[in-house]
């Protein structure tokens, strides 16, 4: 294995377990409060691999409100945006 093929193992290695610690219900906050650690700590391979998971994360939760979105839209349920006033849609 050549240090191009370690790094992204290691990359790799880190994106996987913070994948599987949001899995499991690690806040968001948490996972960027380590990415700001190993950022102090000069570990960058880590941080390259929380910062996927971090951007994965981000991918994941906007395609699912787009998805849930259109949903709503194309059974005209307006029920499903849960606002009980117009003052919780200007907020």
């Amino acid at each position: 294995m050549n240090k191009s093929e370690e790094d992204r193992y290691i990359i790799e290695m880190y994106f996987g377990n913070a994948i599987l610690e949001i899995q499991d219900g690690l806040p968001k906050e948490i996972l960027e409060e380590t990415l700001e650690y190993y950022e102090e700590q000069e570990l960058y391979l880590a941080c390259a691999g929380i910062k996927k998971a971090l951007d994965w994360y981000d991918t994941n939760v906007f395609t699912k409100t787009m998805v849930e979105v259109n949903r709503i839209i194309r059974d005209d349920d307006l029920s499903g945006l849960n606002f009980s006033s117009w003052d919780d849609i200007i907020k």
